[in-house]
């Protein structure tokens, strides 16, 4: 299952691959490998197979068998009367097929990953973008505002100023008075 990832078209690639990182995930897959055991109730890749049989003793013996063949190898193994429960070690090859699953899974996981949080990066820088260019536009509307408010405070005071005039006081001649 190839996966690709799409950089540059709706998304950046902040986070570049490293191999570091792509080993880590890897290492830490096949420690889990190591760790777990395969079982009906526990279907993930497991380096032991968690066997158990109800049958009676010689048909669980067969079966057992059969396991052994296929390169199987017993581990611990817990004998209760008429009951057989081991844990089955899987053989070399099988575990080498595994390891080569688990390391295909961990670069999937890791490329997933990678994509997931430069998808996230995109957003957080395209959010960053987007309020900067919304502030720079909120102070230069501030600029024009505080300009057209001069400009208005500057015509209201010539306005007032040109009403509220008083005329120009000329002397008055003895003639004036008089016809007065």
């Amino acid at each position: 299952m190839t996966t690709q990832y799409n950089y540059g078209i709706d998304t950046v690639e902040f986070f570049k691959h490293t191999e570091q990182e792509l080993q880590k995930l890897t290492k830490d897959k096949e420690t889990a490998y190591f760790r777990h055991c395969t079982s009906l109730a526990y279907p993930q890749l497991g380096v032991n197979v968690a066997w158990v049989s109800e049958k009676p003793l010689t048909a669980a013996l067969n079966e057992l068998a059969g396991w052994m063949i296929a390169g199987y190898t017993v581990v611990p193994s817990v004998s209760q009367p008429l009951y057989l429960s081991v844990n089955l070690r899987k053989p070399q090859k099988m575990i080498e097929d595994d390891l080569l699953i688990v390391a295909d899974e961990a670069k999937a996981e890791y490329a997933a990953s990678r994509y997931a949080r430069n998808v996230a990066e995109t957003r957080r820088q395209m959010e960053i973008t987007i309020t900067r260019r919304a502030r720079e536009a909120a102070v230069e509307a501030a600029k024009v505002a505080a300009a057209h408010q001069v400009s208005e405070e500057e015509f209201a005071l010539a306005d007032l100023l040109k009403a509220y005039r008083k005329p120009p006081k000329t002397k008055a001649t003895k003639s004036d008075e008089v016809a007065a």
